[in-house]
């Protein structure tokens, strides 16, 4: 309404009065510069800056192909509100043209930001992972690749690419499939045993050809092999020695013929016997022979200055080279203990597991013997592991046994009388594998032992197992007389992982250790074991499985959907580590079969269900609401966690307490993404649906407030009000859950959402009253 006025010394007059209502206008909108260009999507957006008068009812982006793109066109909708935004467009052909621009719909009409011109990448080079590489049988090795993206253009080779050498091409050996995207197996096999491969995934389109991630694994040693890594040792006399892995332990291949120490002191050479003065003796007293046989020593020569020692290792350096050392009776031991295991060593024509002297023997130099499974009977089938032992005989006084008998040191004595020295005998014409005894003067050949074995790790249990992580760690009990180089656990979603698979690295040295699994899969068994390595190779401890939560915001694992006794179906949501009935009950049965009664009043004394708002239309969205009559039956109330309350819920599920809704509570409140603005309390948009509630302003962190950034949590709240005081209320503003807890006679505690608040709301309310129910499983 307007006048004019007018003013003078008498007064103020006023001309004749009119009406006028002010027209809406349609909203003003820009276009923000696309970014993020890639072969099939952009990002662009824009600013609302005006709404002129009526609320607005959409904005987002449009585009197409020939130029000034509507709402008609494909689009994207964020929200209805003023201010910033941005789009995220995907979907697109590759190397293609597309005109887009902003837009803002009100009761009006709508406007359309400025136009820009964006071009969408050419075809490029295939995505390409490798996943992992899992060994088998210590020389095999399956590897798992990916492609992710053709990109655009269609694979026309993938496989893998393998060498000895970092980072393979198509030019080293490599695998080839023509199926496109996906994941694939390859399995190479023939690999050098205890060598070092690089694998990289590769895939190739007319653009050219991408490599995946570089994964490396390193093949076990086999009986027979070279030791890993030390394929040969020289003593301090410049004589060079092949070595031999056999189960876990690394042997000279052949007879010591050193003449000195590692020190440098040297021995002498004996042409009598004696058991305190060190000396060597050349084998059947032939200079000749020491190539092929090495040396044979006095017990003195053998130990130098050490003790004796029955430990395993013995410790004792003796004639040894450095880092090697004489083996006690329990290393002996544990080679005829290991070979006794194998089948493959124990001699065919005999039963007896301890006839393995074959497999020691060398395929020549033995005495013929007609005696089965030894070393002198059909030589040519000897040697299976390798080892190689020579018949160089002994010297006691004179010289025997050459070619009939092989003696090797032993670091250890025993109380025999005058025979306290102890030897390991292989003979021409016996299958087993013996123990000797001889006086200390006695001389026979020598073999040593790597100082380091494998190391002996343990895996500790697995802790604060989540959806995509979990803690685990081992214990590094024995370095094996190495550095531990690495240590940690490695996993796989099969047995027996090796670092080959996802590992993680948690230092060196022995002790104890934590490690820290991520990028998981939610619900899903992964097995795993902790590592140690040293020089020689990795050792595993034992494996142990365990199984990751779900994903906050996926089914149940197991119960995705459950049925009430009126044969409605639910969806179920995991959250926290709880499972939560993803919609509102909408029994009007007991799990039992007993009917519930609608109600038409509020009473504390009869079971009662209410229609939200007083509709049937609104069960299917909303679920019914319940007195607490109706949903305790005639359960007790609980402050227990769980409640123990079954009540109306289904078969298997229980009415949550006061205090499983602070379980839930608090947990969301503990993950940022679920927290709006500053304070840890604002979650309430976190849990509430995207769909139902009225709009408010009051805040930024309201549930009314841009509803579609609701539900990061999957609990899918709906306003389904409330049946309180003889009358309904609260419809598409607010809902109320009961729990199985009460604070009074008269009154239950209830936990809500309210379209205008930013918090979950806590309370009781007369039990009378009728509020909506979520079930927990049990």
């Amino acid at each position: 309404y307007i006048r004019a006025y007018a003013t003078n010394s008498v007064g103020t007059a006023y001309g004749e009065e009119w009406s006028f209502t002010t027209l809406c206008d349609q909203p003003e909108v820009t276009t923000a510069q696309p970014t993020d260009v890639t072969i099939t999507s952009f990002t662009c957006g824009g600013d609302v800056t005006a709404i002129h008068c009526d609320d607005l009812t959409a904005r987002g982006v449009c585009w197409n192909t020939t130029g000034n793109p509507t709402v008609a066109d494909s689009h994207t909708t964020e929200g209805a509100t003023t201010g910033n935004f941005t789009s995220s467009v995907t979907e697109l052909e590759c190397g293609t043209t597309y005109y887009v621009r902003a837009y803002a719909t009100n009761n009006v009409e709508t406007s359309y930001g400025e136009e820009y011109v964006v071009s969408t990448l050419a075809s490029t080079i295939p995505d390409v992972a490798t996943l992992s590489a899992t060994l088998y049988n210590g020389v095999n090795v399956i590897v798992t690749s990916e492609v992710i993206s053709e990109n655009c253009e269609a694979i026309s080779s993938r496989g893998i690419c393998y060498s000895t050498s970092p980072n393979p091409t198509i030019s080293d050996p490599l695998t080839t499939h023509s199926v496109g995207v996906g994941t694939i197996n390859d399995t190479i096999t023939e690999l050098n045993t205890g060598t070092t491969y690089y694998v990289r995934a590769y895939a190739t389109n007319s653009v050219g050809t991408a490599y995946g991630n570089e994964v490396s694994f390193t093949t076990t040693a086999q009986d027979g092999d070279p030791c890993p890594g030390i394929p040969t040792l020289t003593d301090i006399d410049g004589n060079t020695y092949n070595t031999v892995w056999i189960g876990a332990q690394c042997w000279m291949k052949e007879n010591l013929r050193a003449k000195k120490y590692a020190n440098g002191t040297t021995i002498s050479q004996g042409s009598t016997t004696s058991e305190t003065t060190a000396y060597w003796y050349y084998p059947n007293n032939s200079s000749a022979n020491m190539s092929t046989y090495g040396l044979l020593y006095n017990w003195p020569a053998v130990m130098g200055s050490s003790s004796s020692s029955s430990a395993n290792p013995s410790g004792v350096q003796g004639i040894c080279p450095t880092g090697w050392h004489v083996p006690s009776d329990t290393e002996w031991t544990q080679l005829q203990n290991y070979l006794q295991d194998q089948d493959t060593y124990c001699c065919s024509t005999n039963s007896y597991s301890y006839f393995i002297t074959k497999s020691l023997a060398s395929t020549w130099g033995w005495n013929s013997s007609n005696t089965d499974c030894s070393a002198g009977k059909n030589p040519s089938d000897n040697n299976a592991t390798g080892f190689s032992a020579l018949p160089a005989g002994s010297f006691g006084g004179s010289y025997g046994n050459f070619g009939s008998c092989a003696f090797l040191t032993i670091s250890g004595l025993v109380s025999n009388g005058d025979r306290p020295c102890r030897a390991k005998c292989i003979s021409s014409s016996e299958g087993s594998f013996t123990t000797g005894y001889a006086p200390k003067y006695v001389a026979v050949s020598v073999r040593c032992v790597r100082d380091v074995g494998r190391p002996v790790v343990t895996t500790t249990s697995v802790t604060n197992r989540a959806a995509t992580t979990a803690t685990c760690g081992g214990n590094v009990t024995d370095d094996g007389g190495a550095t531990i180089t690495a240590r940690g656990v490695c996993w796989s979603t099969t047995p027996n992982p090796t670092i080959s698979d996802n590992h993680t690295t948690d230092g060196e040295g022995t002790g104890s250790f934590a490690s820290n699994l991520t990028d998981l899969t939610p619900n899903t068994t992964y097995y795993v074991r902790a590592y140690a390595t040293n020089s020689v190779g990795t050792a595993y401890g034992s494996e142990v499985s365990f199984t990751t939560t779900a994903q906050d915001g996926d089914p149940c694992p197991g119960t995705p959907t459950l049925t009430d006794a009126s044969g409605n179906t639910y969806n179920t949501v995991w959250i926290g580590t709880q499972c939560w009935m993803k919609e509102n009950l909408r029994t009007k049965k007991y799990a039992n079969g007993t009917t519930i009664s609608q109600g038409s009043s509020t009473t504390t004394l009869t079971a009662y269900w209410y229609y939200p708002d007083s509709s049937s239309s609104n069960v299917s969205t909303c679920g019914l609401l319940y007195n607490w009559k109706a949903v305790m039956r005639s359960s007790s109330s609980s402050s227990a966690n769980p409640s123990g309350v079954q009540g109306i819920c289904p078969t298997g599920w229980h009415v949550p307490s006061d205090a499983e809704w602070t379980q839930l509570i608090d947990y969301v409140s503990s993950q940022n993404q679920y927290v709006c603005g500053s304070t840890s309390n604002q979650i309430a948009k976190a849990l509430a649906s995207t769909t139902g509630f009225n709009s408010s302003t009051t805040t930024t962190c309201a549930v009314g407030n841009t509803p579609s950034n609701n539900n990061a949590t999957g609990f899918s709240a709906l306003p389904a009000g409330t049946y309180h005081d003889g009358s309904y209320g609260g419809f598409g503003n607010y809902t109320y859950f009961w729990s199985a807890t009460e604070s009074s006679s008269s009154i239950a505690r209830r936990c809500g959402l309210s379209f205008f608040y930013a918090e979950v709301l806590r309370g009781g309310d007369y039990k009378g009253n009728g509020s909506s129910v979520r079930c927990v499983k049990n």
